[in-house]
């Protein structure tokens, strides 16, 4: 009798594998596999209520609404508690969703904030006084350009008071609400603070003027105390507040917004 090679019974055997018909699993397993894909997305639904502390009613509302006009014409960040807000039935209910949101929008501040402290303290006790941005090394040009000479890797350097400063605020919105400058870097100075003494105004000017935590977590944002970058920046001891510069490469031009 003569054996079969080794090769060809292999080769057979590989192509019976993929001809073969998959299992057709039992019942059980069917109804398993059934629970499973259907239990995955209530207990992910779940976890987002409990986070934005939402009873299982206004989470199923808050899904409804989202299915609406205010679905298609928010931002994808939107949140659960500012879209039922927004649609809120009664003032009692605005009222709910008002204070909800700015008492997350204040804990959110407290630890964007106290991280932005950590990791200073962590940059000093490694890197010392070395500055992130060595603004000697940086050529000033006199002549002030206009927002429309912002590219994209342009970087932002705002200079301004915590304290008594309205046009501080007025100009800082328009930064913000300026939608082509959303990717840019923008690097908040203030001139009137000190590490330490003044973390709370800092906080308090935060969420007064509602800046999005989001940018301030990814770093697209940045606070911090001036410690004497505008002095070196314009040489004037005078220099009206506030001011934006536009940084680019080893240049450095001060801005009309």
């Amino acid at each position: 009798m003569v054996m079969p090679n080794k090769s060809v019974v292999g080769v057979v055997i590989s192509i019976a594998a993929l001809i073969t018909l998959p299992n057709i699993p039992s019942v059980a397993e069917q109804t398993t596999e059934y629970r499973d894909t259907q239990i995955k997305p209530v207990e992910t639904d779940d976890v987002q209520r409990k986070q934005w502390s939402l009873s299982t009613a206004e989470w199923s509302r808050y899904q409804t609404l989202m299915k609406g006009i205010r679905g298609s014409i928010s931002p994808a960040n939107i949140s659960p508690i500012e879209v039922l807000g927004t649609h809120a039935r009664n003032d009692q209910e605005r009222k709910k969703y008002a204070e909800l949101w700015a008492q997350m929008r204040f804990e959110d501040a407290e630890r964007i904030l106290a991280f932005q402290a950590a990791y200073n303290e962590a940059f000093r006790k490694l890197y010392g006084d070395v500055q992130l941005i060595d603004i000697n090394k940086i050529r000033p040009h006199n002549s002030a350009q206009t927002i429309s000479s912002i590219t994209a890797d342009s970087r932002l350097l705002v200079f301004l008071k915590v304290d008594k400063c309205y046009e501080c605020k007025q100009l800082v919105r328009r930064v913000l609400d300026t939608r082509s400058l959303n990717k840019n870097q923008i690097d908040v100075y203030f001139v009137d603070t000190k590490p330490g003494r003044d973390d709370e105004k800092i906080k308090k000017w935060v969420i007064d003027l509602g800046i999005d935590p989001s940018r301030l977590k990814s770093g697209k944002i940045t606070l911090n105390h001036d410690r004497g970058n505008l002095l070196k920046i314009t040489h004037k001891i005078d220099q009206a507040i506030p001011v934006v510069f536009k940084m680019n490469a080893d240049s450095l031009t001060a801005l009309k917004l």
